[in-house]
């Protein structure tokens, strides 16, 4: 009689001759790196909110606010859904205009060259995060497929993407 061989704990499931999975990660590759840019952008405002000290005591809490919204905006981003998708679209093109606007006033009044550089850096970091969040890979992430043709966009029916319509198709989900 022919015995069956032991079964060993310690074997891999799958054999050897299998090729390994190439994905590392579901978090596509423009939102770790969207992620990675609000994370250094908030790092930078709290930088800056260091580094101004008691000089200006009014305007130095503006921004470990933005600090604290960029915290909570990019960590929201783990989340696979429309509306957090949305606002951080929102919130990101929204700072950039506003840091934009800051390095220009900053330049016109004559202010030091640091804040026109803060302005035009944060504007930079939020540019890059707002193209980042476009591309098609962290729609498909953010559930933002139509489930009907698959077709992958942000057509949303209302401003945060509650209700959802495909551009190619017209169905709602």
């Amino acid at each position: 009689m022919s015995e069956t061989p032991e079964s060993n704990p310690f074997t891999s499931p799958g054999s050897d001759d299998e090729k390994p999975s190439q994905e590392l990660s579901s978090i596509p590759a423009p939102m770790a790196v969207a992620m990675l840019l609000g994370y250094l952008l908030m790092l930078l405002q709290v930088g800056e909110f260091v580094l101004i000290g008691d000089h200006q005591s009014s305007n130095q809490f503006t921004l470990l606010v933005g600090a604290l919204l960029s915290l909570f905006i990019t960590s929201g981003l783990i989340a696979r859904n429309g509306p957090t998708w949305a606002v951080a679209r929102f919130y990101f093109c929204f700072h950039g205009w506003m840091a934009v606007g800051f390095a220009v006033m900053a330049f016109s009044l004559g202010q030091h060259h640091l804040a026109i550089w803060s302005g035009l850096a944060q504007a930079t970091f939020c540019l890059c995060i707002f193209l980042a969040l476009g591309r098609p890979a962290v729609r498909k992430y953010h559930q933002l497929e139509c489930p009907q043709c698959h077709e992958i966009n942000a057509g949303g029916d209302d401003l945060l993407c509650l209700q959802r319509r495909c551009r190619k198709c017209g169905f709602r989900w």
